[in-house]
C-alpha cells in the first residue's frame, strides 16, 4: 500500500476533535491532533444548531492540523451519531438462475441491491452503510468473505443496514464544505469507537460498546462476531448537569464540575455499604444571589444515579431488548467510552445494572498518538481513522491467486483462438 494521508473529524456536542494519520506499508501513524471546545452553543444533542459557528470551528481545527503536518487537507472522514443513526441486521436470499454454478461478483451485487430495494426506509432517511456480515451458500455453508468464485445454487446474506436522517447529516456536510474541505467517508459514531476498542475475540464472545457523551449516547451490540444493532439516542451527560442545576439552583458550569468531582453513579451500592463518603458536604454558590450553600455528596450522587439509570439502565437497555428480544449473552461484557464514561462508580453501576462485566475503553497503543489523546473522549476520532484505513486496505488487496490464474488462462485461450482465426 502506498503512503496515504487520511483525516478524521469528530463533531461533538461540546468539542470538535480532528486527527491526521499517515498510512505506509500497512502501518498507521498519527501525525497531527487538535481539539477545540465550543465557547457557545454550536451543536445541541449531536445536531448542528449554528452553521456559521460550526464552520468556523471546523476551519480552526483543520488549519491547526495543516500547520502541524505542513500538508493540505482537502478530504476528511467523519463519524456521526446525534440520535439520527439507526442500524439493524437483516437476512436476504437470492436464488441463482442456473443451479450449481460459480458465483460471480454480479450475483453478490444483485443480492445487496435486493437488500436496498426490499428494505423499508422511512421518508427523510437514507442508507448510510450496507455491511454484509456473512454469506450463506445453499442455506448450509456460512462464509465471512465475499463468496465469488464458489459454487452454489443460491446465495444468502446477513446484512447490517444502517440508516441516517438526511437533514441533520446535510447540515454537517455543509459545514465541512463551507470550511474548505469535502467529506470522504462517513461512519456511525459507535462503529468508530468500537473499531479502536474491541478485539475480534470480544466480538465473537458478544459485547456491547456504549459511548456516553455529553449530548448523546451511541452504542452497538456484537453477537457471534456479527454486528446486530447500531443505536444513537439524544440523551447524554448534560442531562445530569441540567438536573443538578435545577435541584441545587447552581450554574450549568458548576453542575458539570460537581458531577465529575462528587457524583457517584453507584449510589445505591454506597448507601448499602453505609459509606461515610456520602455524608461529606460540598460548598457551592447559587445562581443570581451568589449565596453560599452546602450540599451533601449523598444528595449530589442520588441525582447523578437517577439520571444515569434513566439513560443507561433504561433507554439503552430498552433499545437493545426491543431489537433482540432480550439482552444478549455478551460474554465479553460492556465497554464504556466517551467523555462521561469516567464518572465515579460508572463501571460498578453498569455491572450491577446489566449483570455483566464492564470496563472503560480508551485508544491505546496507536503509533504517534499523543498521551493527551489517550482518553475515552477521543475514541471515535481515532476509530474513524482506523475504519478508513481498513477500507483502503480492502480496496488495495491483491486479487486471489486463483482469479489471476483464471484470467491468465482466459487470456491464453483468447490469444490462441485469435491466432487460429487470423491464420485461417
Amino acid at each position: 500500500m502506498t503512503k496515504e494521508i487520511i483525516v478524521s473529524l469528530d463533531i461533538g456536542s461540546y468539542k470538535i476533535a480532528g486527527m491526521v494519520a499517515a498510512l505506509n506499508e500497512g502501518t498507521m501513524e498519527i501525525i497531527g491532533a487538535e481539539h477545540i471546545e465550543y465557547e457557545e452553543e454550536i451543536v445541541r444533542k449531536g445536531r448542528v444548531v449554528d452553521i456559521e459557528g460550526c464552520t468556523e470551528y471546523i476551519k480552526k481545527v483543520l488549519t491547526e492540523l495543516e500547520q502541524q503536518t505542513n500538508l493540505p487537507l482537502p478530504l476528511v472522514n467523519i463519524s456521526i451519531g446525534g440520535g439520527f443513526v439507526r442500524g439493524w441486521t437483516t437476512s436476504h436470499k437470492l436464488n441463482l438462475e442456473t443451479a450449481r454454478r460459480r458465483i460471480t461478483e454480479i450475483d453478490v451485487e444483485n443480492l445487496l441491491k435486493n437488500v436496498k430495494n426490499e428494505s423499508n426506509i422511512p421518508p427523510g432517511s437514507g442508507i448510510l452503510k450496507l455491511l454484509p456480515q456473512e454469506y450463506i451458500i445453499d442455506d448450509t455453508t456460512n462464509v465471512k468473505k465475499n463468496p465469488k468464485g464458489m459454487f452454489g445454487s443460491s446465495i444468502g446474506a446477513l446484512v447490517h443496514l444502517c440508516l441516517v436522517l438526511d437533514n441533520p447529516l446535510e447540515n454537517i456536510l455543509q459545514c465541512v464544505k463551507n470550511a474548505g474541505s469535502e467529506v470522504d467517508c462517513i461512519y456511525p459514531h459507535s462503529w468508530a469507537s468500537a473499531e479502536v476498542l474491541l478485539t475480534e475475540e470480544e466480538k465473537k464472545s458478544g459485547v456491547c460498546v456504549i459511548d456516553f457523551g455529553k449530548g448523546t449516547t451511541d452504542f452497538l451490540v456484537y453477537s457471534n462476531g456479527n454486528l446486530y444493532g447500531t443505536y444513537s439516542i439524544r440523551y447524554g451527560g448534560e442531562y445530569i448537569d441540567s438536573d443538578l442545576s435545577l435541584i441545587l439552583n447552581i450554574s450549568m458550569e458548576t453542575a458539570s464540575e460537581i458531577k465529575k468531582e462528587y457524583g457517584f453513579c453507584n449510589y445505591p451500592e454506597l448507601v448499602e455499604q453505609r459509606s461515610p463518603e456520602l455524608a461529606n458536604q460540598v460548598e457551592m454558590r447559587t445562581v443570581g444571589t451568589g449565596s453560599k450553600i452546602y450540599v451533601t455528596v449523598d444528595k449530589i450522587s442520588k441525582a447523578v444515579y437517577e439520571r444515569i439509570d434513566d439513560i443507561i439502565g433504561k433507554s439503552v437497555r430498552e433499545a437493545i431488548e426491543k431489537d433482540i428480544g432480550k439482552m444478549p449473552r455478551l460474554g465479553a461484557g460492556i465497554v464504556l467510552t466517551g467523555g462521561c464514561s469516567q464518572l465515579k462508580g460508572m463501571v460498578s453501576y453498569v455491572e450491577n445494572a446489566f449483570k455483566r462485566p464492564a470496563r472503560i475503553g480508551a485508544p491505546k497503543n496507536i503509533l504517534g498518538l499523543p498521551a493527551s489523546y489517550q482518553y475515552p473522549c477521543f475514541s471515535a476520532v481515532v476509530g474513524t481513522l482506523m475504519l478508513r484505513k481498513k477500507e483502503i486496505e480492502i480496496i488495495s488487496e491483491p486479487e486471489p491467486v486463483w482469479l489471476t490464474k483464471l484470467k491468465n488462462f482466459r487470456k491464453t485461450v483468447y490469444n490462441k483462438l485469435k491466432s487460429l482465426w487470423e491464420g485461417w
